[in-house]
């Protein structure tokens, strides 16, 4: 029941039956009143009275104006609100993707509770900001074990707020469960780089200390051991982890995202599209708007954020609406587990079908709906302790969208919507055993989200058993019999000497058997009940004893069990090979699938014992060709004797195919591939879908018709595909040119069907690699000087290599002055290349003194950088390796790469170095 929580009242809706309209509304208000309750007002027009009673007392009351014959419907009076809208100064421009995800009409549902935890792993958080002063429960940095969250990127406090940011206070923004709490965990260095091992010991500490939700708005292309671990700790310890899927724009997947355990989250613009720079697959759950995001930024300033607050885009900031989302289903129902919670995200998020976000944008009024229910249902029939049989009803009573009902623990079908309050569902019995059996109904989500806790109640169950009609006992038999049942309903299963035979699922029941297969002597068949489908559990006749006295002939081979009787000249006829133990006069017949002789009976005359054959041609009586299906072939022998005739039977099946396999949807026409083996596309694969399973040949032949290659295999059902690797039939690579195609299908009854003629294009070009050096003099910088101008910068004027140059100088104090660096930025255009292997900068320069260089390459489309190692230099002039980088993400659509050099400050005697020139070594690979 559906209950306020300031009042403790449920408030039920009665509709009554035409009549004495007015009668009944008092006589049901007068109920209400016997419990305690009473009434609120009447609606003469609608025949309706609203109660209010105890919350302790609604079931039952509920219960008994259902049963009442005056009362057409009991419902549950709901509570209606306009739709909050918080007055954050800065909301309407959260509005448009908030109102994208169905923040605010779940906002009128919970806001989220301060006991429910989103722990933030990142670079730290401002725990004084006034959006989130208050909202922060616990601080820990994983980097030196310490409290001190500050944050100088400025990420971790955006994301922060982007997840519960204090709403309706009248200033900033509101957080996505603006009522939940926060809890800081800094995983970055004074560098601002994160490493796993402190990553996993920030994921460790919030599982520790109680969060629900670990927010991870980080990672990287390479799967980390103890980051794996960590989360798996947490997902043991019952924590929902929800990760960025990341911002290259490609499949490739990122993680700590791609663990199976974790919620991995794209980024949507929020109207239909995904982001540009999201990254998508198979790997990603769901997706959430990451394009205009605003949120909390640190008040004192950070490295990528305007001070207080600004706006920002990225997967990074799609996650924590995915984190506060979970948050607020937390605080909705506290019982839930993670996998609730997640089951709930995934199956109610929607649309953005192909774009490879999983299930779709996420959508957190429809989660709280999906969400399971923590209320019971009540089982109103049959009553506890009843007797039944045959069909039952099931009904329950309840508040939620679905019931889900069970018998002995096992679900009965898919969950059942409510109506008026009232879920029902039909229980066929037949098939299970008399005696007692539970019925259990759980109260469901309306996406088949169900509760733990069930109401149950224990039936006796009394089915009447089957009846043997025929044979009579001790009936003797011979060849081909029929045995016949009755029965009350459901199916029934023959048994002949225990071992079930056939099963007829509509009555009359009847099964016909070769009892020619039994030897002779005494046998006995006995009917049991069954479901409809062949579950026969349920009680069974007595044993009928018969005796067989029968010819015994058997059939040995049918070849092929699959003909296509069409002309063709492929297996146009089937040949059956028989056994006969002793001189039989032989007759042959053929049935369908409905049991009708469709041909025959055919006399084969009287043979001696031995081998035989027959042919089918796969004609009817009266000349037709069969068609597709399934047939049976049936022997009827008879044979004279002191004892009277006896007879016997033998049955096979085969099947006719007539309809030849399909390709669709068949593609590679036109296609050029490279067929030298260098890797790089060596073979052709056209793909076509098949209808059904068949051989498959690849025809390859030149502009004149000359056969060049054929290619054979067998592919099932399925999309699939056939592959020629450019060599003849001889095993040569064939010359560049265009050649031509075509597929052909042949299913196991002979029938085959031909492609269209289709082209492809062989190159005999290659891949080749090569290297280019890429040189600029130092001053040749698109941008340069330093993070902070009081005691870091770049002077192109103080370079010994003046006009050239330019000098790097840092002597910033890191433990005043914080994480600076002085550093010059080059952009280069790579050469026109087929695929980047590796980009290696080199500086030619020197320093004052020892001290320490690195470079940081930008990836595009994002605020990251993908970084080498630094190095050491000295007062010499020499060329220096910085260090190499994969090209991956660095290398941007119009093949522009930009490095900074840059000088750190986290060394004691400061840090300068003259940049003299910079190159950048490039390998890559050309088709030549």
């Amino acid at each position: 029941m559906a209950v306020e929580r300031d009042t403790g009242k449920v408030v039920l809706s009665v509709k009554v039956r035409g009549g004495q309209v007015a009668a009944s509304l008092v006589d049901v208000a007068r109920a209400a009143k016997s419990q305690g309750g009473r009434q609120r007002r009447t609606v003469r027009q609608l025949g309706t009275v609203s109660v209010e009673v105890p919350k302790a007392a609604a079931e039952n009351l509920a219960a008994r104006l259902r049963h009442r014959l005056d009362v057409a419907r009991v419902d549950i009076v709901g509570r209606k609100q306009l739709t909050f809208v918080p007055n954050d100064e800065l909301y309407p421009a959260t509005a448009p993707y908030l109102d994208a995800v169905g923040a605010p009409s779940a906002w009128d549902v919970h806001r989220g509770d301060a006991g429910v935890r989103i722990a933030v792993v990142d670079s730290g958080v401002d725990v004084d900001h006034p959006d989130l002063a208050g909202r922060v429960s616990d601080v820990y940095n994983a980097v030196d074990g310490g409290t001190d969250v500050s944050d100088a990127i400025g990420h971790g406090t955006f994301v922060s707020g982007v997840a519960a940011a204090s709403g309706d206070n009248a200033i900033g923004v509101a957080g996505a469960s603006f009522g939940s709490s926060v809890m800081a965990v800094k995983v970055a260095d004074s560098a601002g780089q994160i490493w796993s091992d402190a990553e996993a010991a920030g994921i460790v500490w919030a599982a520790d200390h109680g969060a629900n939700v670990v927010n991870l708005s980080l990672g990287s292309a390479t799967p980390d051991q103890v980051e794996s671990d960590a989360v798996a700790y947490a997902v043991g310890k019952g924590v929902l982890v929800v990760a960025a899927a990341g911002n290259d724009g490609t499949t490739t997947p990122n993680f700590p995202a791609a663990y199976p355990q974790v919620v991995a989250v794209g980024a949507t613009d929020a109207v239909g599209q995904r982001a540009a720079f999201s990254q998508y697959g198979s790997w990603v759950s769901v997706g959430a708007p990451g394009t205009g995001i605003t949120s909390t930024s640190p008040a004192a300033g950070s490295s990528f954020f305007q001070p207080g607050y600004d706006k920002s885009d990225g997967t990074s900031f799609s996650t924590p609406l995915v984190a506060g989302e979970a948050a607020l289903l937390w605080s909705l129902r506290p019982g839930v587990s993670a996998s609730d919670v997640r089951a709930a995200i995934v199956r109610s998020a929607h649309g953005y079908t192909g774009l490879g976000l999983g299930a779709g944008q996420v959508d957190f009024r429809a989660a709280m709906a999906a969400l399971r229910p923590d209320s019971v249902p009540a089982l109103t029939a049959p009553g506890d302790g009843a007797q039944v049989a045959g069909p039952v009803t099931l009904s329950a009573a309840s508040s939620a969208a679905k019931v889900q009902f069970s018998i002995d623990g096992t679900s009965l079908g898919a969950p059942v919507a409510t109506s008026g309050g009232t879920a029902t569902a039909l229980w066929s019995t037949w098939g299970l055993p008399n005696g007692t059996h539970t019925i259990g109904a759980v109260d469901c989500s309306d996406r088949d989200l169900c509760n733990t806790t069930a109401t149950q109640v224990s039936v006796t169950l009394s089915n009447a058993a089957p009846v043997v009609t025929s044979p009579k006992p001790a009936q003797t038999l011979s060849g081909s019999a029929t045995f016949n049942a009755t029965a009350p309903g459901g199916a029934v299963a023959f048994l002949i000497d225990g071992v079930r035979r056939g099963l007829d699922a509509t009555a009359p029941y009847a099964l016909t058997y070769p009892v020619s297969a039994l030897s002779d002597g005494t046998h006995t068949v006995q009917a049991v009940s069954c479901s409809t489908a062949g579950a026969c559990g349920g009680p069974a006749s007595a044993a009928v004893s018969f005796k067989n006295l029968s010819l015994h002939p058997k059939f040995t081979a049918v070849s092929p069990g699959v003909f296509s009787p069409n002309g063709d000249g492929r297996y146009d006829t089937s040949k059956a090979t028989y056994y006969l133990p002793d001189t039989e006069s032989v007759r042959y017949q053929v049935r369908n699938a409905a049991g009708t002789v469709v041909r025959g009976p055919s006399s084969l005359g009287t043979l001696a014992a031995g081998s035989h054959s027959f042919v089918w041609n796969g004609l009817l009586n009266g000349g037709s060709r069969a068609p597709s299906g399934a047939y049976k072939l049936e022997l009827i022998t008879t044979r004279a004797t002191t004892a009277g005739t006896l007879r016997g039977s033998a049955v096979t099946g085969v099947r006719v195919d007539l309809a030849a396999p399909t390709m669709s949807s068949i593609t590679g026409n036109g296609t050029s591939f490279y067929p030298y083996p260098d890797g790089y596309r060596d073979s052709f694969s056209p793909a076509f879908t098949l209808n059904e399973s068949a051989t498959v040949t690849m025809t390859v032949r030149t502009g004149g018709g000359s056969l060049v290659r054929t290619v054979t295999g067998t592919r099932s059902a399925a999309r699939t595909s056939i592959t020629w690797n450019g060599r003849n039939n001889a095993g040569s690579l064939v010359g560049g040119g265009t050649y031509y195609w075509v597929l052909t299908a042949q299913d196991a009854a002979g029938n085959r069907r031909n492609s269209a003629k289709y082209s492809v294009i062989v190159s005999s070009k290659r891949l080749v690699t090569k290297t280019a050096t890429l040189t600029k003099n130092g001053s040749q910088f698109a941008f340069a000087g330093g993070s902070d101008t009081y005691c870091s910068d770049a002077d192109p004027l103080a370079s010994d290599f003046y006009p050239y140059g330019v000098w790097l100088v840092n002597v910033c104090d890191p433990y005043y002055d914080g994480s600076q660096i002085a550093g010059a930025g080059y952009r280069f255009t790579l050469p026109t290349a087929f695929s980047y292997s590796s980009l290696r900068v080199d500086s030619y320069g020197n320093s004052l003194t020892t001290s320490h260089l690195g470079a940081g390459f930008t990836r595009w489309g994002t605020d990251n950088f993908t970084f080498t190692h630094e190095i050491s230099t000295g007062s010499s002039n020499a060329w220096r390796t910085i260090g190499s980088v994969s090209p991956t993400g660095v290398v941007s659509s119009t093949r522009q790469v930009e490095t900074t050099i840059y000088v750190p400050n986290y060394y004691s005697d400061g840090n300068d170095y003259d940049i003299g020139k910079v190159r950048l070594v490039v390998t890559y690979k050309v088709l030549a």
